[in-house]
C-alpha cells in the first residue's frame, strides 16, 4: 500500500472518481465540483489530497479567512487512517493529520482557523466532529474556541489552532 499527499491544481479523473463517491455517500459538500467550490478555492487558496495508491481518498482545502487562513475547507474521507485505538484529536482523520501540516505550511506563520458546522450537518458525521472539537477545547490543547458565526450561509464554529501543542500532540500518533 502506497499513501502519498499532494496539492491538487486542476481536475482529473481520480478527483472525478472521488467526488462521485462523496455523492453516492451524500457528503452534500463534496458531490460536485461545484458544491466543493473548486476553482474559487484555487483562486484564494490550495486543495490537498491523500492518496492510496492511485486512488483519491480525502481531500481538504485552504483559502484566506480573517487575519490568516481557514484550513480543512471541505474536508472529507472515503476511509480513515489507521489508528491504534480511540482518540480525542480526530487523528484518523487524513485531513488533520496529513494535511494540516501542509496547510499550516502554507499559512507561513499566520493564524490558521478551522470551522466546524454548528447544526448543519451535510455529510452525516459533523456533528460529530463538532463535538470532538469541543472536546479538544475544553482540555485546552490543540483548538481554541472563538464563537460562532454565519460563513457562507451556514452557521459554523471557529477554532483557532495552535499549531505548536498541535505539532507536539501529532507526534503521539
Amino acid at each position: 500500500m502506497n499513501i502519498h499527499h499532494t496539492t491538487i491544481t486542476e481536475v482529473t479523473p481520480e478527483l472525478e472518481k472521488y467526488i462521485s463517491k462523496c455523492d453516492k455517500l451524500g457528503f452534500k459538500n463534496n458531490g460536485s465540483l461545484e458544491s466543493m467550490k473548486f476553482d474559487w478555492l484555487l483562486d484564494n487558496g490550495m486543495w490537498y489530497g491523500t492518496f492510496k495508491d492511485s486512488e483519491l481518498i480525502s481531500v481538504t482545502g485552504i483559502h484566506m479567512f480573517k487575519d490568516g487562513f481557514r484550513a480543512l475547507f471541505r474536508g472529507a474521507q472515503l476511509e480513515a487512517r489507521p489508528v491504534s485505538g480511540l482518540n480525542r484529536y480526530q487523528m484518523q482523520s487524513w485531513g488533520i493529520y496529513a494535511h494540516l501540516p501542509l496547510q499550516i505550511e502554507f499559512a507561513m506563520d499566520a493564524p490558521v482557523y478551522i470551522t466546524t458546522n454548528v447544526a448543519d450537518d451535510a455529510s452525516g458525521r459533523m456533528n460529530r466532529i463538532h463535538k470532538s472539537f469541543s472536546v479538544m477545547e475544553k482540555h485546552g490543547q490543540m483548538v481554541e474556541y472563538c464563537g460562532d458565526e454565519e460563513i457562507f450561509y451556514t452557521q459554523q464554529s471557529v477554532w483557532k489552532v495552535n499549531t505548536e501543542n498541535y505539532f507536539n500532540i501529532r507526534k503521539r500518533y
